[in-house]
This record gives C-alpha cells, structure tokens and sequence, in this order.
C-alpha cells in the first residue's frame, strides 16, 4: 500500500466465511476498489466465526484509521453489519454504495 496523504482513507473487510478460497480475489477487488474510487486502504480487517464483537472491530478500526469509507467485495461479508457502520462511514461494494448516516461526519471542517 502506497498511502496518498490527500486521499481519503478506507479499510477493506473480508469474511473468512464468505471468502472462502477466493481470498486472494477478493483482496484485490478491494483495492482496485479503493483505488478506483480514490481512497488509500488503510488496513484488511478480517473476520471469522472465531472473531470476537466484529462490528465493534470493523468500526473501531475505521475510526483508528480515519477511515472514510469501508469497502468489500460483496455485502455478504458485512452480514447484518450495514446499519452499524454506516453510522461512522460510507460503506461501498462494487454494487452498491451505502452513505455515512452520521451528521457528525459531514460537517465541514471549519464549523
């Protein structure tokens, strides 16, 4: 990851139940999403059955990292997630785009 300090930032999401053994395929449908759209990836949160609170992961990891925007492959790897981290960020798949419900977030910076 070459970070681009003026593009927005994203963290990609993986279900390691979704993805299966097309892992490596859905990694690079998440950058060259990210890319596409304009955002440095920041991070590759995976989940599991094993992973403990993972909403709570995917969210804290994009406030941690600043993130505008969590990407995937498919809404499939956000399960029942979507109206949980669209409170904190836009949420983008190749087929659908999810925006930030927050107000918070789109204040302007000179408010």
């Amino acid at each position: 990851m070459n970070p681009n300090p003026l593009a927005s930032k994203a963290i990609g999401v993986l279900s390691l139940d979704v993805t299966g053994p097309h892992r490596l395929r859905d990694e690079r449908v998440i950058a060259e999403l990210a890319q596409r759209r304009g955002y440095t990836l920041t991070e590759l949160v995976t989940i599991g059955d094993d992973t403990f609170m993972p909403t709570t992961l995917i969210v804290v990891t994009a406030h941690r990292r600043g993130a505008a925007a969590v990407i995937a492959p498919s809404t499939a790897h956000f399960n029942s997630r979507v109206r949980a981290i669209t409170v904190v960020c836009d949420l983008i798949t190749p087929t659908k785009f999810v925006a930030c419900a927050s107000t918070e977030r789109r204040k302007p910076d000179h408010e």
